[in-house]
């Protein structure tokens, strides 16, 4: 059975009719062999993601090079921690890896004023399109983090591609890349709204390199593969001609390349797969059409009968020289599932010595070839170092070639090997004698060197460490698709296909793996006692074990129907479909403040672009006035350059406000301060100076948000606070006064923090609004995941101090997925409307740095804690 064959067989719908379909041709899995379908489901604890922790700090620890990223270092576990899926196995290389690549990753995603990005040089470098962004590697990137949880970074970057970024500067697979990401994610939408930008991509690279012949022309450099040696010719080579003698004269072969046409036929192929999802049969057939004629011109034009090799040609015409050398570049080809079966003798050439085997990652060029290695004193060439880039295109190549052919050449043994190899490479000594876990860009094949690297600090170039965390290859994705062999598809069937020997490995693990919309593990456990869930492999969706098979090998299982789709809240509440309610042309409004007298609601909100708090009205709490500033900065005070964060409260002698002043300089500070009115539009300062601020260590620099409400029974305030870091504080602190000026912070402060056990709060709580209803305190709050992600939960205390009991739906407010709140939903403020029996929660929603207020509503009073 041929690749297409095999691909069109997967495509049946029904399990049991494509089991019988198996059994009766003889093919996969005999019906004795097929996989156990568990009915009884084990009961099963993932890892613990902070035994991983360690690597993580490990890292941070180790990190010379610093840089200003999105996720620093110091957030970066918390960043990562419930977001991305948990790897365990035996080898300790191979491991280590894997959290290493999530970490380096971590530090290429930037946050630009429209979107997110990823970037795949750390410093900026001169040939980088907008925002540092190179395209040649954007495959490999969206591979890896695919695997993420949480999507809107990856939203972004497909627009900004195809909107703002510089798509067609390199030879690429963009689109096919996207299509892979659609297989994991399923979400079409976004997907589909990018088909007209596809096809315009895919039309200027044939107007500017397709040829009458059929194929596409490049030179090796437009690939990111320069100086190879099909790429180049020999008098470049004998003349040792440097890159600027070479490439802008236009000395480079211009010949039709295994990279570029394998790329641009992947990508016609996920172009008629997309428009096929978005309806456009017509389109879908074009482009089939072309893949189609890629993909015989690729085997007839491009396969060396003699070499039994892919190989690129030196130039153009109908019947192209190829060149003498075999380059990894050939197995290119397989990354995308082009060749049909009978090419399978090249991959003999990647465990031979004499072809691309070194203990430090295949190389580039054949070893056999006169010109291996040949130097020219440029920092990149390809013509026999290992590069990540390639190493990664191989060995997923090599995975659908075990997957997907019939084939005796290469074998699982292989692919462990390769990448445990891979794996090892992941290192650099220090002058000093200490090795650190590193990813450059390019490795000498004889003794594992950071060859790009090693030629740069030789010549001290000004940018010898530009290839510090380089993010232009895979890993990750090659655990996860590979060697644990969960296979992403089109269908509802779950495919796992491990390339672990079963005489290697005792044991492997991968936990939260996020699929389909379904929390996915694949636990390996040869004896049972590892894990103590059976013997075998097992596979587990949303926590229940759906199959297993006590031998290590292919298993194909129906997923359980998706019970339900995302919701942007729990508990009874919704969102006001005219969200946002405050904001748009006004700029960033945020943390706001409410009072309800009779039919006129007033809001106290924070105004960035005045740095001042500013009230507005509306008779429905959704259509608001225009803004008035009630309370501005006070320079002369030296703590109040930029006013806050207020809580309004009101009786029988006017208004109340508490509200927040921070300065940035000399020190980032944030306290808290007192202002009075007669009329909720004109106030006035009590003081000076600010009423409370911080002055125990878990507080830091800023105490800020303070909720207050009056205690009638006990003529006293009750404030709660939060405390900690400048840019979102950490926990929630309590304190109580008589007049509002003079503070008693309680001394078991912070009264209410993080959950550590819960993905959602993780890392900080702040920002919190309570409500004396009845005989409950009920703290409405921000919970955390990192920094830059929060959503909004509520708890419940009979005191307002201790024993606070989180609600079991928590968070209530979620972020949207695509929406003006897909970031973040911070600061709520709640009022129960009794004469609809509902409560109404404002919130301010970000996007990207653009905060805006909204709405959600819960019908009755009851908010569902005992349910």
């Amino acid at each position: 059975m041929n690749s297409i064959q095999f691909e069109s067989m997967r495509k049946l719908q029904s399990t049991f009719f494509y089991s019988l379909i198996l059994c009766l041709a003889g093919i996969g899995q005999s019906c004795q062999d097929k996989p156990k379908e568990v009915t009884e489901p084990s009961k099963m604890t993932e890892l613990n993601p902070d035994d991983f922790k360690h690597y993580i700090d490990r890292f941070n620890n180790d990190d010379l090079y610093e840089s200003d990223s999105y996720v620093a270092n110091d957030k970066a576990w918390a960043w990562l921690r419930g977001q991305i899926p948990l790897f365990e196995c035996p080898d300790s290389t191979i491991e280590k890896t894997y959290y290493f690549r999530w970490w380096t990753l971590r530090k290429h995603i930037k946050k630009s004023k429209e979107s997110f990005v990823m970037t795949e040089f750390l410093p900026e470098v001169p040939w980088a399109g907008p925002e540092n962004t190179i395209v040649c590697p954007v495959g490999h990137q969206y591979n890896e983090f695919r695997w993420f949880h949480e999507t809107s970074y990856l939203d972004d970057y497909s627009r900004f591609w195809f909107e703002k970024g510089q798509v067609d500067r390199y030879s690429n697979w963009i689109v096919d890349a996207l299509y892979q990401r659609y297989l994991v994610v399923k979400e079409k939408e976004s997907l589909t709204a990018l088909l007209p930008k596809m096809i315009d991509f895919y039309e200027s690279f044939e107007k500017r390199q397709m040829t009458k012949h059929g194929l596409f022309w490049s030179i090796d450099t437009r690939e990111g593969m320069e100086f190879s040696i099909s790429g180049v010719p020999d008098t470049v080579i004998a003349n040792n001609l440097a890159h600027k003698q070479v490439y802008p004269p236009g000395l480079a072969h211009k010949g039709y390349r295994v990279a570029t046409n394998s790329y641009m036929y992947a990508n016609a192929l996920a172009i008629s797969k997309i428009a096929k999802l978005a309806g456009k049969e017509e389109t879908a057939l074009l482009y089939e059409d072309k893949a189609k004629g890629l993909k015989s011109l690729v085997q007839n034009k491009l396969w060396d009968h003699d070499a039994q090799f892919f190989k690129s040609s030196i130039d153009n015409g109908d019947s192209p020289i190829l060149s003498e050398a075999r380059e990894l570049s050939g197995y290119i080809p397989w990354y995308f599932n082009l060749p049909d079966e009978g090419y399978e003798e090249s991959w003999a050439q990647l465990m031979d010595s004499q072809g691309f085997y070194s203990d430090y990652g295949p190389t580039s060029a054949e070893k056999r070839h006169p010109d291996f290695m040949y130097e020219n004193g440029h920092m990149c060439f390809w013509n026999g170092p290992s590069w990540p880039f390639a190493t990664t295109q191989t060995l997923v190549g090599l995975a659908n070639l075990l997957n997907n052919y019939d084939q005796q050449v290469i074998g699982k043994e292989d692919y462990l090997k390769v990448l445990g190899d891979y794996a090892h490479s992941h290192r650099l000594k220090l002058e000093n004698g200490k090795e650190v876990s590193w990813i450059g860009e390019s490795i000498n094949p004889e003794n594992g060197d950071w060859l790009s690297r090693k030629i740069m600090y030789e010549k001290n170039a000004d940018d010898k460490d530009r290839g510090v965390h380089y993010n232009h290859s895979g890993y990750i994705d090659l655990i996860v698709t590979g060697l644990v062999g969960l296979r992403p598809r089109e269908d509802n069937i779950l495919e796992i296909n491990p390339l672990v020997p079963e005489e290697k490995w005792d044991y492997f693990r991968l936990d939260n793996v996020l699929y389909h919309d379904k929390k996915i593990s694949i636990v390996y456990d040869k004896t049972g006692k590892k894990y103590g869930l059976g013997k075998g492999i097992m596979v587990y969706v949303n926590g229940k074990q759906i199959a297993s098979s006590e031998e290590l090998g292919r298993i194909e299982v129906e997923l359980p129907p998706l019970t339900e789709t995302y919701s942007e809240t729990n508990a009874g509440w919704e969102k006001y479909e005219g969200n946002p309610v405050l904001g748009g042309e006004l700029g960033t409004c945020f943390d706001v403040s409410l009072l309800k007298e009779e039919d006129k609601y007033q809001m106290w909100f924070s105004w960035r672009p005045e740095q001042s708090i500013a009230l507005v009205e509306s008779t429905d709490g959704k259509n608001w006035d225009k803004p008035q500033i009630s309370l501005a900065p006070n320079m002369e005070s030296k703590w109040e350059d930029r006013v806050n964060r207020p809580v309004v409260i009101k009786n029988d002698k006017g208004y109340k406000m508490w509200y927040t002043g921070q300065i940035s300089t000399p020190e980032n500070k944030s306290e808290i301060g007192l202002a009075t009115s007669t009329d909720g539009i004109i106030w006035n300062r009590v003081q000076g100076e600010s009423v409370i601020e911080p002055s125990v260590p878990w507080e830091k620099n800023a105490i800020m948000c303070p909720h207050v409400i009056w205690d009638e029974s006990n003529n006293l305030y009750q404030m709660w606070y939060s405390g900690g870091e400048q840019y979102e504080p950490d926990a929630i602190g309590y304190a109580t006064s008589t007049d509002g000026v003079e503070w008693n912070k309680h001394e078991a402060n912070p009264v209410f923090s993080a959950d550590q056990n819960s993905p959602w709060e993780y890392e900080k709580v702040t920002a919190c609004q309570v409500v004396k209803h009845k005989d409950w305190y009920y703290m409405f709050y921000i919970g955390f995941h990192d920094v830059h992600w929060a959503q909004i939960g509520v708890a419940r205390s009979k005191d307002g101090v201790s024993n606070w009991e989180r609600h079991p739906q928590n968070p209530i407010i979620k972020t949207s997925k695509e929406g003006w709140d897909r970031d973040a939903c911070y600061k709520p403020y709640v009022i129960f409307d009794e004469e609809n029996d509902q409560w109404m929660l404002w919130y301010n929603g970000r996007k990207l740095s653009v905060e805006q207020i909204g709405l959600a509503i819960h019908k009755g009073e009851d908010l569902g804690f005992d349910k």
